[in-house]
């Protein structure tokens, strides 16, 4: 791709190159293990502090739900 802007009638031409790009896209071999291990670790604080965020944002969210399911668990036993 040479160019930065395309118009809106090149966009297939976009379209092929990039599938081109993936097509030939060689697998990614790495060099250095330590890079690999901070790239992980840093991918899985992250998943943990998204899914931790996420709860906490249900949770409050919905700070009625706790009771509510309770008197519904209680009224069909």
């Amino acid at each position: 791709m040479t160019r930065t802007v395309r118009d809106a009638s090149d966009t297939s031409g976009l379209v092929s190159e990039m599938r081109q790009m993936v097509q030939v896209g060689q697998p990614a071999v790495v060099d250095d293990p330590e890079q690999l291990e901070r790239t992980v670790t840093a991918k899985v604080a992250t998943f943990l502090m998204v899914t931790l965020v996420a709860i906490i944002l249900a949770t409050s969210a919905v700070p009625d739900v706790g009771p509510s399911l309770a008197k519904v668990i209680q009224a069909h036993l």
